[in-house]
Formats: C-alpha cells, sequence, structure tokens
C-alpha cells in the first residue's frame, strides 16, 4: 500500500512540474493542513520537501501527507525552466514593472525644510532581484531659514534614473535603490536619492513598499552653487 502511495505522489508531482505556469501544487496533511507552492524534493516513506508560495520551505514526514493535489492559480504565477534541475521558479517574472509613490523629505540644520511630491518609475525586471529604469517627479519644497524669519516655496521636477535590487524572492523582500538625475524646473540641478526599504508582496507583479534614504537636490542662487539634504520618507505601490 505504501509503494502503492508513494508512486502516486510521484505521478502527481512528475505532472504538476510540467503543467503551464498557472498551477500550484497543494500537499494535505493528515492533521489538517494545506501547503501551497512547489515541491523541492520527495523521498517515499521519508519526507516531502516544499517551497511555499512565499519563498520559504517547508519539510514534512511523508507518513503525515493525505494526498497532493495541484490547482489552478493566478495570484503566484512563475516562470519555470524545466531544463534545470531542480526547476528553477521565478516569482517574480521578468518584464515590465512600474512604480508610483508619495514622498517626503526633511532637514533640520540650518533651514526648516520640507519637501512632498508625487513620483512615477518605470522599467525593466531583468531578473527575481534587479530593477532597473527610470522616472519623474513633481515636488514641492518650503524652507524657513531659522536666523533671517525668512520662508520661500520652490516647485521641481527631478528626472533621473533608477536601480534597484532586491535582497530576497520573498512576498516581504527588504531592497536598496539608488536614483540620479538632474531637476529641470524650479530649483535646478543635481538630483540624487539612494535609500533602503521594504516590498510587501500582494501577486508577483503588485504589492507595496516602503523606503527611508537621503535626499540631495542642489542648485544655483546668484551664481553660487547651494544644497537641499536631509532624510528621505517614501510610499507606494509597483505594478
Amino acid at each position: 500500500m505504501k509503494r502503492i502511495t508513494g508512486i502516486i505522489v510521484l505521478l502527481t508531482c512528475f505532472l504538476s512540474a510540467v503543467q503551464a505556469q498557472e498551477y500550484r501544487d497543494v500537499v494535505f496533511l493528515k492533521n489538517g493542513s494545506v501547503i501551497k507552492g512547489f515541491y523541492k524534493e520527495l523521498y517515499p516513506n521519508d519526507s516531502l520537501r516544499m517551497e511555499t508560495i512565499d519563498g520559504g520551505v517547508l519539510v514534512c514526514a511523508f507518513s503525515d501527507v493525505e494526498r497532493i493535489a495541484k490547482e489552478r492559480t493566478s495570484l503566484y504565477v512563475v516562470n519555470v525552466q524545466e531544463d534545470i534541475d531542480p526547476p528553477i521558479r521565478t516569482w517574480r517574472p521578468k518584464g515590465y514593472r512600474g512604480f508610483l509613490e508619495y514622498g517626503q523629505d526633511t532637514n533640520s540644520k540650518e533651514s526648516k525644510i520640507v519637501a512632498t511630491g508625487l513620483i512615477t518609475v518605470h522599467g525593466y525586471q531583468l531578473n527575481r532581484n534587479l530593477f532597473v529604469g527610470g522616472g519623474f517627479g513633481l515636488q514641492h519644497f518650503e524652507y524657513r531659514e531659522k536666523q533671517y524669519v525668512f520662508s520661500m516655496t520652490e516647485n521641481t521636477m527631478p528626472v533621473f534614473a533608477d536601480v534597484q535590487f532586491s535582497f530576497l524572492r520573498t512576498r516581504i523582500a527588504p531592497f536598496i535603490e539608488g536614483r540620479a538625475g538632474y531637476s529641470v524646473t524650479g530649483l535646478k540641478g543635481l538630483y540624487c536619492n539612494p535609500s533602503a526599504g521594504v516590498n510587501f508582496g500582494i501577486t508577483p507583479r503588485m504589492g507595496g513598499y516602503l523606503s527611508l534614504g537621503y535626499s540631495l537636490q542642489e542648485y544655483k542662487e546668484n551664481d553660487e552653487k547651494n544644497k537641499l539634504e536631509g532624510l528621505s520618507f517614501h510610499m507606494g505601490l509597483y505594478f
């Protein structure tokens, strides 16, 4: 009986591996638990190793498995390279990727500066870790000189290149990002914004994120180069 069960499990896993991208494995345990993802290793009468939908790995005793099935899903579509053993499954597929975010920059050294704005970024996901692209933003600066009771507002539009590297392929993944470019209106000059943050995935292509970093905006005033720099906080959606 155990041998027959083992053959059935192996056949199910094999069929699941060659299915289209819209299928995933579902393991039902005798205690009522359900594991969804993709099998990594299977040892009949010993253990089953599964990669779950959030990128984790679970190992369960083969004797605890009641049955294995497969189900169609649109939430965790993956690209499968079957010519590699074990097959490589990319949880975040290659291709176009876009961002829409709200940001706020602050500085409290010599001036009280607050810059708020909307930023959009578009580009290409080269692999599960690396994204390259470019974007632009609309920012509104308000600052006040403490010594001279002087206040001023200014609008800028930075245009920049963007590179992001994600460290993990899980639904919650830390990343580092670098943006560098030039503001073409208002405070014209070099724009730079390196940051670190966390992605919160809903599907492989959609989710939200938070980031914290350093913001630099250079500009000229009376032929003298000045700069506004401080802490940046951004939150947004990717798709």
